[in-house]
């Protein structure tokens, strides 16, 4: 049986995605891990598929920016492409899921975190930006892997993401030492922050809902 392991980069889409469908895990069909954030993380993700000789469905989920002005938050994508910022390109296959949109992706080793760098985003011709797909997409399409990516929209393209330096860890954990000290620098930046963690608590389910649909698409 052709197994499928599913990567969220965060400790947040984890938790989002194993409450959804941790009755459907079993060794051999499906798996969950985390990768960590970043193309870095995600390019060692390759690197330790190909050394223990991996072979299945990739499925990649999380947050993600939105760039289209027609995505809000909590609207779900679904990559036919993977963009990075030289111009390379993965073409995708993308199955049809109700109610999500398809369309290219882009891939950029640092979020763009303004509405202003959103914009200028736009110019890939994107639909949304992340920043793991790349690697694993060009690594499958090597080998000749199924990819498929989905994602729902953490911010708009008018929404600012809060700048916290190093507060987070590199599964998206906050470092509370880093947190206090970044919020006493930058007083007003506690408003974004909560404002962030209310909407990653209240788009938990919505990424919930879109792993289950792309692991009943994924596994036979």
């Amino acid at each position: 049986m052709t197994p499928v392991l599913l990567v969220t980069p965060t400790s947040s889409e984890y938790e989002a995605v194993r409450a959804a469908i941790g009755e459907c895990l079993a060794p051999g069909r499906l798996a969950l891990v985390r990768c960590g954030m970043g193309m870095d993380a995600a390019a060692a993700l390759c690197r330790r598929l190909e050394d223990a000789a991996w072979s299945g469905t990739l499925a990649l989920l999380g947050w993600a920016g939105g760039l289209s002005p027609d995505l809000a938050a909590g609207d779900c994508v679904i990559a036919d492409a993977a963009l990075d910022r030289e111009g390379h390109h993965v073409l995708l296959a993308a199955p049809d899921l109700s109610g999500v949109t398809a369309g290219p992706v882009l891939c950029v080793p640092e979020p763009l975190a303004t509405p202003q760098a959103k914009r200028d985003g736009q110019r890939s011709g994107a639909l949304a930006v992340e920043m793991e797909a790349y690697p694993l997409a060009a690594w499958t399409a090597a080998r000749s892997l199924p990819f498929i990516h989905a994602r729902v929209i953490l911010d708009a393209v008018d929404e600012d993401l809060p700048d916290l330096g190093d507060a987070l860890d590199a599964q998206g954990r906050v470092h509370p030492g880093r947190m206090v000290r970044r919020l006493l620098a930058h007083p007003r930046t506690i408003f974004n922050v909560l404002w962030m963690a209310r909407r990653v608590r209240e788009l938990g389910p919505v990424l919930g809902w879109l792993a289950r649909a792309v692991v009943a698409t994924a596994l036979p």
